[in-house]
């Protein structure tokens, strides 16, 4: 469309019907925005007009459009009184986005009866099902032919693709597939179809570009074999691969398989995995291709339940006899660590009396000397509970002893520090832990 025909069309849009106006106030605003896009004609030409209803009863209109036979075109406003010529025709936008999240543009279309009684009555937007009601008919208005594939039911051609800004899905656009041949009105020309394949397709019209996918893929196929794969796999060529690689199986033979015996993709895929988790042969067909797939997958379920059921218990043995051994660690241990437990005055240190009560400790106290619970088990360290000595059952402080007899950290609620009476009573705590390591040494340089 030219410039000098955008700028008169500007100038001839039609009046907004009292009774759509009172229509948009009694639908929009109440309790939320409401987007509006009303259809007008003037002559043969589609006039649209975009409104934004707030909902305290204001009505703005946002975008205009005008649809013709010459082409299309879409008028912006910054002030809501002076309309330009935006350079592409789009969706309305109603609302900007702001700190990375989108109003709702999504808009109602009223009086819909004006677009059969324009230049676009044979757009066949009946048939789109999508969202993008401006940008259909301005791609109807690029490739008029486009009425044909609708009408022939191949809507599946017209695509709604997305554009991202970082992280954010920023705008939705609709596109023709690629293998449509917009320079002819012959429509097996139009989708790349010969006359077996354009037979093939008819009542299966939605399968088309994936029937174009895998022709591309197995151009040796017959086309109702295309057909069949593409209904069952639909275009993932990777699980078809798999398939084929680990049974020996060809293509259509998996699919007749599949579709002969209503067996969902999924669940032959899951078959096949159980399969060779338990080393089958796969190249077999009583294997790959059971008449009775459901019992039989049925039964290689129970029968992996039950492997793992078994390596479960087996695990939880072993779990069992490690706990075991490192308590009787634990036990013996602690006779040899009787000589650490000290008091002096209103103050105690005594052994940790199972592995638990370190794990209890941590908990109470809120620091991590659970993670130490498996060292002091195993001799490789020393926990220490510090007991005000008439509560001797409730956590106070703890203390990390090295297996040489050096403090190497006390700490209480929250990881907080010794108090002055607790630091007084670690430094008497030494002084007896140095005699106790002395004796040791002694007692062990003598045997």
């Amino acid at each position: 469309m030219r410039k000098v025909r955008k700028e008169e069309l500007l100038h001839e849009f039609p009046a907004i019907p009292d009774e759509i106006m009172e229509q948009m106030r009694q639908t929009g605003g109440r309790k939320k925005a409401a987007n509006f896009a009303v259809m007008l004609t003037w002559g043969r030409e589609l006039f649209v007009r975009c409104y934004h209803h707030y909902c305290n009863g204001e009505i703005a209109e946002r975008q205009r459009y005008v649809f013709a036979e010459d082409g299309s075109v879409r008028y912006g406003s910054n002030d809501g009184r002076h309309w330009e010529i935006r350079k592409e025709v789009r969706e309305p936008v109603f609302c900007k986005s702001c700190y990375g999240y989108s109003f709702d543009n999504s808009y109602m279309i009223l009086n819909r009866k004006a677009l059969a009684a324009s230049c676009m009555k044979h757009s066949q937007l009946e048939h789109y099902k999508g969202n993008l009601i401006m940008e259909y008919l301005h791609l109807y208005c690029k490739h008029r032919n486009l009425e044909y594939l609708m009408k022939s039911g191949y809507s599946g051609v017209v695509e709604e693709t997305y554009t991202y800004n970082g992280f954010f899905r920023e705008q939705e656009h609709l596109s023709i597939a690629y293998p449509i041949n917009w320079k002819t009105n012959n429509l097996l020309k139009m989708l790349n179809l010969n006359r077996t394949e354009f037979k093939a397709l008819q009542g299966s019209e939605e399968c088309y570009l994936t029937y174009i996918y895998w022709r591309k893929i197995f151009p040796k196929n017959k086309p109702k074999e295309l057909l069949l794969i593409g209904k069952i796999f639909g275009n993932e060529h990777g699980t078809l691969s798999s398939l084929c690689e680990l049974t020996k199986l060809r293509p259509y033979r998996i699919a007749v398989y599949l579709d002969e015996n209503k067996i969902r993709l999924s669940d032959y895929h899951d078959y096949i995995d159980q399969c060779r988790k338990l080393h089958y042969n796969l190249h077999d067909t009583a294997i790959n291709m059971p008449h009775h797939f459901m019992d039989m997958h049925t039964r290689l379920t129970e029968i992996i339940n039950l492997q793992i059921w078994e390596q479960a218990k087996e695990r939880r043995r072993k779990q069992e006899a490690i706990y075991q051994e490192k308590l009787k660690q634990f036990e013996k241990n602690m006779v040899e660590r009787l000589s650490l437990e000290y008091q002096s005055e209103n103050l105690m240190i005594r052994l940790p009396r199972s592995i638990g009560e370190i794990t209890q400790e941590g908990a109470v106290l809120h620091h991590c000397v659970g993670g130490y619970a498996e060292r002091h088990a195993e001799g490789k360290l020393h926990i220490l509970f510090i007991r005000q000595a008439e509560n001797p059952n409730v956590p106070f402080y703890t203390m990390e002893v090295t297996v040489d007899g050096k403090i190497k950290q006390v700490r209480g609620l929250r990881n907080s520090d010794p108090t002055p009476e607790v630091a007084e009573f670690v430094e008497k705590y030494k002084v007896y832990l140095q005699a106790v390591f002395v004796k040791r040494k002694l007692m062990e340089s003598v045997a």
